[in-house]
């Protein structure tokens, strides 16, 4: 009887091994990739260029920005980014900025994994100091233009992205005008759902 219920037992099992592989993986969806919509967060440095670099330092930056694709190797990204540079001759107060924009991405997906793009948009920031002696704020259009690259590793991505904006509007003060343009570089963080 040992013998025959060994053997039983064995069929019973070969029989529903296939049975148990289904019902232990329900279908498992792969990883969303490039063309999924996500977020990412950016962070990094900043610093503007003519009149207005010299007198600011190097700054930081953070933003957020939500992604959509519209077609293969298109997508739009949209959100805030806020920055800080500080005085270059004084170490009163900040030169701030809080920007609202969106920027079209364009490039291939390499091996399902590296996303080399480049980028053009629109934006519109609000300038402002604080605990300057001459109060400098208005709202300035920007045209920023990126280049960088993603890595996928499963829904999450990481990258490094650098960013011209060109700032429209040479005075948009009541003090002495603000005249130059910002460059950004930094590290990115996302998830694509």
């Amino acid at each position: 009887m040992t013998r025959h219920a060994l053997q039983a037992g064995t069929l019973a099992a070969l029989l529903a091994a296939p049975a148990l592989a289904e019902t232990t993986d329900p279908g498992l969806q792969p990883a969303p990739g490039f063309g999924a919509p996500g977020l990412t967060v950016h962070s990094g440095l900043t610093s503007y260029t003519g009149s207005l670099g010299g007198e600011t330092d190097v700054g930081a930056f953070m933003d957020i920005q939500a992604e959509v694709p519209l077609l293969p190797g298109l997508g739009l990204e949209a959100g805030y980014e806020g920055s800080a540079n500080g005085f270059a001759t004084s170490n009163v107060g900040a030169l701030w900025r809080h920007n609202l924009g969106a920027v079209a991405k364009l490039g291939p997906t390499l091996g399902g994994h590296w996303k080399p793009f480049v980028g053009a948009g629109l934006g519109i920031s609000y300038i402002y100091t604080n605990g300057a002696p001459d109060e400098r704020n208005g709202f300035v259009p920007e045209l920023p233009l990126a280049a960088g690259v993603e890595y996928r590793f499963s829904g999450v991505t990481a990258g490094v992205r650098a960013s011209y904006r060109i700032i429209g509007g040479e005075t948009f003060t009541s003090g002495p005008s603000y005249e130059g343009d910002l460059l950004t570089a930094g590290l990115s963080l996302g998830a694509r759902f």
